[in-house]
């Protein structure tokens, strides 16, 4: 069963393969050149991700929207924490606590592939310090063994300075981070998404 990622309201996956998925090419003419770090990007308090992971399960959610600013919380691989997220002009910042003291970005407004830019090491890396990071696919494909495809995912690989210490994150437009894949394997994958149910409130 294939089915979009910006469609899914719920995803029940429990991904088990060792290599990260590959990218494809654009499903179709119409598919865009380009992503806005603002397409993944969930603006509903109430949204919720469940993540399964090789520290057992995990959860990121958001639990106000004021302002245009999100405010989240976190516990996913073996971390704990809580932050906010907001868009400006596209870019999509994060400031999060365990990660950096200033706002980071977390994705770029405008992204093709092989776009690059440097900001402080995700929360998955342990954060401090900065990281390199490049869009390596717009149209990355997650497969389950339950025979379900996540498909148009960004993929996003992210690396110490030296290039050392591979993390692949993947996100979904309109849902938001759905895995991350480290030196080893993967770290977690999403197995629920709730998309939340209160927009912006004053």
């Amino acid at each position: 069963m294939r089915f979009a990622c910006c469609c899914l309201a719920l995803l029940s996956a429990v991904v088990s393969a060792t290599e990260p998925p590959e990218a494809r090419p654009p499903s179709s003419a119409t598919s865009e050149a380009s992503r806005l770090g603002a397409e993944y990007f969930v603006q509903k308090a109430g949204a919720a991700w469940v993540y399964q992971g090789v520290k057992g399960k995990g959860r990121v959610s958001i639990n106000s929207f004021v302002d245009w600013r999100a405010q989240f919380s976190y516990a996913v691989a073996g971390k704990s924490g809580s932050g906010s997220w907001r868009v400006k002009e596209g870019v999509w910042l994060e400031r999060a606590a365990g990660r950096s003291e200033h706002e980071a970005v977390l994705l770029p407004a405008t992204m093709t592939r092989g776009t690059r830019w440097t900001a402080p090491a995700s929360i998955e890396r342990g954060g401090g310090g900065q990281a390199q990071y490049e869009v390596v696919a717009l149209e990355a494909t997650v497969e389950t063994p339950n025979g379900m495809t996540v498909d148009h995912c960004l993929a996003v690989l992210e690396t110490a300075a030296d290039g050392s210490d591979p993390h692949t994150h993947y996100y979904a437009p309109n849902m938001g981070k759905v895995a991350v894949m480290g030196p080893a394997g993967w770290l977690y994958r999403l197995v629920e998404f709730h998309s939340g149910s209160r927009g912006h409130q004053e």
